[in-house]
C-alpha cells in the first residue's frame, strides 16, 4: 500500500514538471516572439528563414522545452489514462503559464482568467479522484 502511494506522489510530481517544463517553454517563446516580430506565411514558408530562426538560441531552447515537457509525459501515461493525464498536464502548464507571465512578463488578466485556473485546478483535484478509485 505505500508503494502504491509513493507511485502516485511521484506520477503527480512528474506530471507537474511536465506541465512547467512546458511553461518555461511557452515563456521563452513567447519572449522569442516578441523579439522575431509578426510571423507570416511567407516567412514560414521561407527554409532560409526557418533554419536561421530555428536556431536562434531562445527559440531552439524553447522548442527543445516544449519537446521535452511532452516527451516525459510518456513515464506517467502507463500509470493512468491518457485522458486524465493530458487534461491534468493542459490544465497545469496553463496555470503555470499564465502565472510565469503575470510574474515575469507583467501580463494582465482579467478576472475571468483567474476563475477560468481556479475552475482547472478543480478539474485537476476531481481528475485525481477519479484515479484513484
Amino acid at each position: 500500500m505505500l508503494v502504491l502511494e509513493m507511485d502516485r506522489w511521484v506520477i503527480w510530481i512528474l506530471i507537474v514538471a511536465v506541465a512547467l517544463v512546458g511553461s518555461i517553454g511557452n515563456i521563452l517563446w513567447k519572449i522569442a516572439s516578441n523579439q522575431i516580430g509578426q510571423i507570416s506565411w511567407n516567412l514560414l514558408l521561407d527554409v532560409r528563414w526557418d533554419l536561421q530562426t530555428l536556431f536562434t538560441p531562445i527559440v531552439f531552447t524553447a522548442l527543445f522545452l516544449m519537446f521535452v515537457g511532452r516527451f516525459m509525459s510518456i513515464v506517467p501515461s502507463g500509470y493512468m489514462g491518457i485522458t486524465q493525464l493530458i487534461t491534468s498536464i493542459t490544465i497545469l502548464t496553463l496555470v503555470f503559464t499564465a502565472v510565469l507571465d503575470t510574474v515575469i512578463l507583467k501580463t494582465r488578466y482579467p478576472l475571468s482568467v483567474w476563475i477560468g485556473i481556479i475552475i482547472g485546478i478543480i478539474a485537476i483535484y476531481l481528475i485525481s479522484y477519479s484515479v484513484e478509485a
